[in-house]
């Protein structure tokens, strides 16, 4: 399991690099639009303060020598037979997150609306709406959340497993918690049968808890309701047309391009925690993951791929990665290349007033693009990444989808230079924790390092194509 230090000093540094870029960003836009420039510099000031907190706390422990026998301590799974209702804790959450994202995004567009006096909702003050809804949601989740049972009962760290009679399956919830021991608390539901297939499914949920997956998904959430909510508050308040028709059209976009993305990291979460159990359990995995689907949804069940629609949907169907150990194997090759040129061309039609002719356009050209790419990278990706045929072509769809989506992110910000140089930066960053998750430190250096100057070599190959004809 992660080391509980090594985890906070992740999270600050995240925190305090979100700062810095907001810092950069302030900068850069106080000469063209100085209220930008606030909210960024607002912004920024928060993450800083909260990465500023754990670094602060990471430091204290270091100082404290019962800190390193607590830590031990916390990588024992602890385990517990007392009656709890996993559905009502879910339900408690989703009402604090939609109350809360409810409550600030109105608070936001309020304060837009009559404090600032402003009359024509533009694409910004969405931009600022989302953004700002989203911290103070997010700070209100780390206050609140680890308060509730059982998370109260958990302590920073560890993973609490609790044990309940004639239930099938698993579920593991986690939030984040301000804590100088670890930043997360996770929790796992689970039957109490002692066999071979409640061990795979419980290697299964572990897997979710050691990688934080439910956290990540919280996090998706929050982000999702912090688009949804201001776009309907604006048009409650105002009373009137301000809002263009295409804007609307936009964030609709916006809003089903999250909505696909969180499906798609579910069906990955799911994948790697296949792996996971794999790896944990055996070949046997797979003979026990079918046991328990039987036992949940009938004797009918002869495969993974008899299982119900909505489990073939989050889970996927093959569920290949329990019998490979490749958390990509699952994956369809489509699903890469389709979903994330769904949403480089959501991001990409921004800038434009009609998008209806321009949209399937940008989205077939994404399509084609991030396919040929990908294609071109495989040949060294699966060079490192040794695993199944299918995880290595998945994977080079990946990187290929993140650096079309940072390219287009860039240029949104053309002709601001250093903005368009600091948002394809902290693309590449994204594209090395996300290769991270899959490879070695080392390994991971050199794939996104070759395939990056592979893909800058195509991206200036096609430039000089289009510019010499016309520069001779």
């Amino acid at each position: 399991m992660m080391s509980k230090k090594l985890d906070t000093k992740k999270l600050a540094l995240s925190f305090i690099l979100l700062s810095i870029l907001n810092a950069i960003f302030s900068n850069l836009t106080v000469k063209t639009n100085r209220y930008l420039a606030d909210v960024f510099l607002l912004i920024g000031s928060g993450f800083l303060f909260i990465g500023i907190f754990f670094a602060i706390f990471m430091v204290i422990s270091l100082f404290k020598e019962s800190q390193n026998q607590l830590l031990k301590s916390d990588l024992k799974s602890s385990y517990n037979k007392n009656v709890n209702n996993p559905l009502i804790l879910q339900l408690k959450i989703s009402f604090i997150l939609q109350l809360t994202g409810l409550s600030y995004s109105g608070l936001v567009s309020t304060y837009i609306v009559w404090i600032l006096h402003i009359t024509d909702i533009t694409s910004i003050d969405l931009i600022i709406s989302f953004t700002l809804s989203f911290l103070l949601e997010i700070m209100t989740a780390i206050l609140i959340l680890p308060r509730l049972d059982p998370f109260r009962e958990t302590r920073p760290g560890e993973i609490r497993i609790i044990k309940l009679h004639n239930f099938q399956g698993g579920i593991t919830m986690g939030v984040l918690t301000l804590s100088r021991h670890s930043p997360f608390k996770s929790i796992i539901f689970m039957g109490d049968e002692d066999d071979s297939i409640t061990r795979t499914i419980e290697a299964h949920e572990l897997g979710h808890a050691t990688e934080h997956h439910p956290i990540f998904l919280e996090l998706s959430i929050i982000f999702l309701l912090s688009i949804s909510y201001p776009l309907i508050w604006f048009g409650y308040i105002m009373h009137r047309e301000v809002i263009s028709t295409f804007l609307v059209i936009k964030t609709v976009l916006i809003i089903l391009s999250v909505v696909i993305a969180i499906l798609l990291f579910m069906r990955v979460a799911e994948s790697r925690a296949d792996a996971f159990a794999y790896k944990v359990i055996g070949k046997s995995a797979y003979e026990n993951l079918v046991e328990a689907l039987r036992r949940a949804y009938g004797e009918n069940i002869k495969s993974a791929e008899d299982a119900p629609l909505w489990s073939k949907i989050t889970h996927t169907s093959s569920r290949n990665a329990i019998k490979t150990g490749d958390p990509l194997s699952s994956i369809g090759i489509w699903e890469f290349p389709v979903v994330l040129s769904f949403i480089a061309s959501t991001i990409a039609i921004t800038r434009f007033n009609s998008i209806y002719i321009i949209y399937p356009l940008f989205f077939i050209g994404s399509l084609v693009i991030s396919f040929l790419i990908g294609l071109v990278f495989l040949p060294f990706v699966r060079k490192y990444y040794r695993m199944t045929e299918r995880g290595s072509l998945n994977f080079s769809f990946l990187l290929a989808g993140i650096y079309m989506i940072s390219s287009i992110i860039a240029l949104d910000a053309y002709p601001n230079l250093y903005l368009v140089i600091s948002l394809f930066l902290t693309g590449i960053i994204l594209a090395f924790i996300i290769t991270k998750a899959f490879l070695d430190l080392h390994n991971s250096t050199k794939v996104v390092v070759a395939t990056l100057l592979i893909y800058l070599s195509i991206i200036i190959l096609i430039s000089l194509i289009k510019i010499l004809p016309h520069g001779g």
